[in-house]
């Protein structure tokens, strides 16, 4: 009973959340109402974006590992996990279930996987993934398109930031160096000069005897 009832909701919130994004798409004025409709549905697809590309890495990791254990064990290898239309999503007044056309979100889930197995990069799999959001962003007629992968871009920048720091603490590192060596180079030179002074002395002193 409590099984049929919850199934019978979740049935229900997807219905919802469909509906939502194919009346944002629908909507043909350009008032307040509708550019508000259009961001909120649009922050919704950028969300489920985002979630499902990281679950196209996650269960990218499970599906070699499930791939391997039937391997070892002989038995048939496993059907390859799919994508999802929908998600559970975060907002401001809590969890709800959101839409995003299983056609896009297929692409999302499959370059989740690809990134997380190294066939394509970070840079890659934003770009491939804007694309989708643009695409998305086109048939809700929201202007600017919403950006994708935000988490992956700041992680980016944040590399970038840290091999920025590497290079500058190594360039400090080897001007120290030179500093150093000219230091001893320097003092190296004086002892010289000082010996020879004192070597001239002594020949002085020699030559007076």
């Amino acid at each position: 009973m409590w099984s049929g009832l919850f199934k019978d909701k979740q049935k229900e919130a997807y219905r919802e959340a469909k509906k939502l994004y194919e009346d944002t798409c629908s909507i043909t004025t350009s008032d307040r109402a509708a550019q508000v409709a259009r961001v909120r549905t649009g922050l919704r697809c950028r969300a489920v974006l985002d979630k499902t590309f990281i679950e196209g890495a996650e269960k990218s990791i499970d599906y070699s590992e499930l791939c391997l254990v039937a391997m070892a064990t002989q038995e048939p290898k496993p059907d390859e996990p799919k994508a999802t239309a929908f998600q559970v999503i975060k907002t401001v007044n809590g969890e709800i279930v959101a839409y995003l056309p299983l056609a896009y979100a297929e692409e999302v889930f499959k370059l989740g996987a690809l990134y997380q197995n190294e066939q394509i990069t970070a840079d890659q799999a934003i770009e491939h993934a804007q694309g989708v959001a643009d695409q998305v962003s086109e048939e809700l007629k929201l202007v600017p398109p919403f950006q994708a992968l935000d988490f992956l871009r700041e992680q980016i920048e944040e590399d970038k930031a840290a091999a920025s720091l590497q290079v500058e603490d190594e360039t400090n590192l080897e001007q120290e160096r030179i500093e150093q060596a000219k230091a001893q180079a320097e003092a190296a030179e004086k002892e010289r000069v000082e010996q020879e002074r004192l070597a001239k002395e002594r020949m002085r002193e020699r030559a007076g005897l």
